[in-house]
């Protein structure tokens, strides 16, 4: 087991990946936000979690110009939009680029935006066009998953040095399928994207059982403790079954109902690996699986010298079990594109 563990640990062969909203994809000057876990389960299809798709970018450094027209100016104050008109310049016909802003007007922005109740939330910013998701993939030297011969399936700003990390990044092309909310799992399919690269990135097997509590050999794949370019496979044991209900509000003035069958899961967890992946390790055929992806936190939290603040580890987890959504995952795994 433990040559299993490795590999899913190792860059080249791990199927956890993140996921992040990408502005400017195609030049230098991409910018990057909404940084989750993902994996991978074959078939061009890649899982995450659903809660981050309702947070509202704070200031969105691209606006589409329909965006712009239909959205924002209907909402804002009339006597807001030569301000915002200056600084959002429409460059082209279909984009508005963020221009010349320091903190303070950032934040004057931002305020209106709220106030006028502007719809920043990463699904209708993608269903705009103002920024994509794109699957990211980091590797310590300029070779795809250990395959020299993939580099040049990658279109220019596509694959890019990152010196400061050590790494070299290469962007993946997502679209959102399914916007699950009860359940917290988001469902994307990759595109514009040859064969070549989507055959060789590592997926992960789906087991669709739901499990007891004190199940043996459960693990959670996730970003390891101190940067999400690193990644820790750990024990993980489900402690109890729920029949979960929660709910949030945001300032659009819309509720989210997180409901249904989850695991309260025990064990290490690290704040920021929501997406993670909860795996069994199959005996007979040797072989980890894919069976829960890790949702919120149950707020039993580590303390270092009794001091809490600044403190982003967790005991308690919670966990939908992918067979909630058995059903979708395999449509979605079937079709043919």
């Amino acid at each position: 087991m433990k040559d299993k563990k490795l590999q899913l640990i190792n860059e080249n062969s791990s199927p956890l990946f993140r996921i992040m909203s990408v502005y400017n994809s195609n030049t230098a000057n991409r910018v990057f936000t909404n940084n989750i876990c993902a994996f991978y389960i074959g078939n061009g299809i890649v899982v995450s979690v659903a809660h981050n798709l309702r947070l509202l970018d704070i200031l969105p450094c691209i606006l589409s110009e329909s965006f712009y027209q239909s959205e924002l100016l209907p909402k804002i104050n009339v006597a807001d939009k030569p301000l915002f008109d200056r600084s959002y310049q429409l460059i082209g016909t279909n984009q508005r680029i963020a221009m010349g802003l320091n903190q303070t007007h950032s934040e004057e922005l931002a305020k209106k935006l709220d106030e006028s109740k502007v719809d920043r939330r990463y699904t209708k910013l993608y269903s705009e066009n103002c920024c994509s998701p794109f699957l990211v993939a980091t590797f310590r030297n300029n070779v795809f998953c250990n395959d020299t011969t993939l580099s040049t399936y990658f279109p220019v700003n596509k694959s890019f040095p990152e010196p400061t990390l050590n790494r070299h990044t290469f962007l993946i092309e997502l679209e959102l399928l399914d916007n699950l909310v009860s359940e917290d799992i988001a469902i994307y399919r990759i595109i514009n994207t040859p064969e070549e690269i989507i055959n060789k990135l590592p997926a992960i097997e789906i087991d669709f059982e739901l499990y007891d509590t004190g199940t043996q050999d459960y693990f959670c794949l996730q970003v390891a403790p101190y940067d999400n370019l690193g990644r820790i496979i750990n024990e993980a044991r489900i402690e109890g079954l729920l029949d979960n209900f929660a709910t949030e509000n945001d300032l659009l003035g819309n509720s989210y109902h997180f409901e249904g069958m989850r695991y309260l899961i025990k064990g290490y967890f690290r704040f920021g690996s929501s997406g993670a992946p909860y795996l069994i390790y199959d005996h007979e055929n040797e072989t980890f699986k894919v069976n829960a992806i890790q949702s919120q936190a149950s707020f039993i939290q580590l303390s270092i010298n009794g001091n809490k603040n600044g403190n982003l580890q967790y005991v308690n987890g919670i966990a939908t079990p992918l067979s909630i959504v058995e059903q979708k995952i395999r449509e979605r795994q079937n079709e043919v594109v």
